[in-house]
């Protein structure tokens, strides 16, 4: 019954989100006449029934008129929504008049004239405003009766007041002004509500839409330009002015800035179009039609191709020309891997004996996190800023070209020394520009590179390249530039067989998660930490070895991943054992970085609604990423989920100060290097005290690791440190020993006892 009702009065959802005014009029005009009718029906009985008692028919006569020209208003508004709400203010106006004329009792009377004063309110509801003030204007010829407090006498002779007449007469009004209008007005000021958060959402859509076609526009790493159909220039993006040399608005056409090779007068709605600056000639672009916007407007890209228009020209000497983007790669102007051999090659076969050479290649540090946070236009713009640096760095005899993605090579004819090759490389190393500025921000940037020398014209160009891979491979953080040595290959061969052999085993889920204990100062352990082993052919693999296998070939988000599967589970198990003890994982950095990782992690958290509780992240504050903004934003938003946030290693990384500002962190674990020489140590007692100050007065938890006997244990104690790690504890042992010890003990307890007893890893 009720949702019939609904469909009737048209308030189902559907109903409820149509905007068309003539649809919720209907509702509205509806919902005053059904409200109306069954509010009022009580009253109608009553009376009637008086009526009947008493003889005075024509108070049923009426009534029953009234019922009859408010069904016929609801009848009719199906079809005729206008005309249905014309016979209600009729109806209304009828029934202020009958009141005032057929009721002898002129202070009753006086009610109909007020009953006639909704006419304005119902008018607004369906009508225009016009109409409604009409209305108003009519409503002062009952005023002006009103004010002039005179009966207006028998003028019919037809009485329908009833002993009960007062009562009746004011409960329809209630009725009518406490209940009919609001409920109607409701419906419309609901629809009207509803239809203005839809246009508020709708201007913030296309407000969004605007910023980031503006910021598209803006910074997608090449010169842009939106012209009108004439070719007046409307707007230009900052690479673009700088190219062009444009100063502010107003900006002229563009026939009268671009010279085009073939005199046409449109020759910018070419695809592809050669043309150079008529105030600089020697300045040659390359001109592309992107597209035609919904205004009729063009968008333009420029390209500087001066270089490779150089290139070209020197080129076509030797019937290259043809061939020319084949061999110079398009972003830098620089020569690709195949050009670079062709020019490698003929350099080492021009002479009989070549001299001692240099051929390196440069890789770029990072630039896939660059990518991640400022995206892909941004990276190639640092590209192309690192390739004219670095171009211009080098000796003017060398050969530099794009090898592939991030890799530079370098060939460098020096006639150098057998004791001079890696010195030069490091020379080459320093003389790479160390920060670039793109877009306003400065890219502090890390280079790793790969060295061989070249002493005999029979090496091909790709074998000499294949020596600087394996170099490569073997450069880091800590030796960034590697000279190639015979026995490199056979270490990069085992390394690679390792590193299949780890990701089979990620893959089957044979890495082992032990748990070492974190105490606080009388013995009773407060968490765990999770650390990964792996067993390879019946030898455990030294933790650090593999986690930098891993890191060096993309596998440590799926070893982190499970990591964190395994701690989850064991989590859940010991929630319903009722075990409550936090454990806590390393994670390098590049696992929030992922979305996917990331993702998981909120998921996860979302299904154990516990874990933020006690699943503690242990950041390794060592690690590039932790400098990233989009890893600050995303360890603020896990902190505010409740997770909690520790830096690990403090102490050994990049501005370890910096980072207690920038990461959400409620916890710093002290590194192992600066706990192994106390209590001697002054030097390092020292730094344990401010620290461990800094970390009490920034409200932070302290944890030292690395504690190995009782003395550290107890000064540490007396420093003001009261979380401890280390051997002296326990050592790193598997899930399964440490729950048979937590079942066996209802407060756990760790002694030294205890810990030579664990086992040895």
């Amino acid at each position: 019954m009720l949702r019939r009702l609904k469909s009737y009065l048209l308030l189902r959802p559907a109903d409820l989100e149509n905007a068309d005014p003539a649809h919720w009029r209907q509702s509205a005009l509806r919902i005053l006449v059904v409200s109306g009718l069954l509010l009022v029906l009580v009253i109608a009985l009553h009376s009637s029934w008086t009526a009947i008692q008493l003889g005075a028919y024509q108070v049923i006569v009426i009534l029953v008129a009234f019922y009859l020209s408010l069904f016929a208003v609801l009848y009719y508004s199906r079809r005729y929504v206008y005309r249905s709400a014309a016979g209600l203010l009729i109806t209304v106006l009828a029934a202020g008049l009958s009141m005032l004329l057929f009721i002898d009792n002129f202070e009753l009377a006086k009610l109909g004239i007020i009953f006639v004063y909704t006419l304005p309110t119902i008018a607004m509801m369906f009508f225009s405003f016009r109409f409604s003030l009409f209305c108003m204007l009519l409503n002062v010829v009952p005023f002006l009766f009103l004010l002039r407090n005179v009966a207006p006498g028998d003028v019919f002779g037809i009485n329908i007041t009833l002993p009960a007449a007062h009562t009746y007469l004011h409960g329809l009004l209630f009725l009518f002004f406490n209940l009919c209008l609001p409920l109607a007005t409701a419906r419309i000021l609901g629809t009207l509500n509803r239809h203005s958060n839809k246009l508020q959402q709708l201007n913030r859509s296309i407000s969004q839409s605007h910023d980031f076609y503006q910021e598209l526009f803006e910074h997608n790493g090449s010169a842009t330009l939106l012209c009108s159909q004439n070719g007046r220039i409307i707007k230009a993006n900052s690479c673009a002015k700088r190219l062009l040399a444009l100063a502010d608005e107003p900006f002229p056409n563009i026939n009268q800035l671009l010279q085009c090779q073939t005199p046409e007068p449109q020759f910018w709605l070419h695809n592809d179009a050669s043309c150079h600056l008529r105030q600089q000639p020697s300045l040659k672009l390359l001109l592309k039609h992107m597209m035609l916007t919904r205004q009729r407007h063009h968008i333009l890209q420029l390209q500087d191709i001066s270089a490779i228009d150089q290139l070209q020209q020197k080129l076509s000497a030797s019937q290259q020309q043809q061939n020319l983007w084949e061999h110079y790669d398009r972003l830098t102007c620089l020569p690709n891997l195949r050009c670079f051999e062709q020019l490698t090659a003929s350099r080492l076969s021009a002479v009989e004996t070549p001299p001692l050479s240099l051929l390196l290649i440069v890789r770029l540090c990072h630039i896939k996190t660059l990518n991640q946070q400022f995206g892909y236009a941004f990276g190639s713009q640092v590209l192309q800023q690192f390739a004219a640096r670095a171009k211009a760095a080098l000796p003017a005899d060398a050969i530099f070209a794009r090898v592939r993605g991030v890799k530079f090579a370098v060939l460098v004819p020096a006639g150098l020394n057998q004791s001079q090759p890696l010195k030069l490389a490091e020379m080459l190393h320093s003389q790479l520009p160390a920060e670039l500025l793109v877009e306003g921000r400065a890219v502090v940037m890390q280079y790793q590179l790969g060295a061989c020398t070249v002493n005999t014209a029979e090496s091909s160009t790709e074998a000499l390249l294949q020596k600087c891979e394996i170099a490569l491979e073997l450069a880091d953080n800590n030796r960034p530039v590697v000279l190639f040595e015979p026995e490199q290959a056979l270490r990069l061969q085992q390394d690679y067989l390792l590193a299949i052999a780890l990701k089979e085993a990620i893959r089957s889920k044979e890495l082992q998660v032990f748990l070492q204990p974190k105490v606080f100062s009388d013995g009773r352990i407060c968490a765990f930490e999770a650390l990964c082993r792996w067993q390879h052919q019946q030898q455990f693999v030294p933790p650090d070895q593999f986690i930098e296998l891993a890191q060096r070939h993309g596998l440590i988000i799926e070893l982190s991943r499970l990591v964190l599967d395994i701690t989850v589970q064991t989590l859940a198990h010991w929630q319903q054992q009722g075990w409550y003890y936090p454990i806590a994982i390393n994670l390098a950095g590049p696992e929030l970085l992922d979305d996917s990782f990331f993702a998981s992690l909120l998921s996860l958290s979302a299904d154990h609604p516990w874990l933020t509780a006690y699943l503690q992240l242990e950041i390794t504050e060592t690690n590039i990423a932790v400098q990233q903004p989009l890893l600050h934003k995303r360890l603020r938003a896990l902190s505010q989920y409740g997770f909690s946030i520790a830096i690990d290693d403090f102490g050994t990384g990049h501005a370890s100060l910096s980072q207690l500002v920038d990461l959400p962190a409620d916890t710093i674990k002290i590194d192992r290097l600066f706990v192994k020489g106390i209590p001697h140590n002054k030097l390092q007692v020292k730094i344990l005290y401010t620290t461990i100050q800094l970390a009490k007065s920034l409200q932070l938890t302290v944890v030292a690791e690395g504690v190995e006997n009782d003395i550290q244990q107890r000064f540490l104690a007396k420093l003001g440190c009261h979380q401890q790690q280390g051997f002296f504890f326990g050592k790193p042992a598997t899930i399964s020993f440490w729950q048979q010890h937590i079942a066996g003990s209802q407060q756990l307890l760790v002694s030294t006892a205890t810990a030579k007893g664990l086992p040895s890893l």
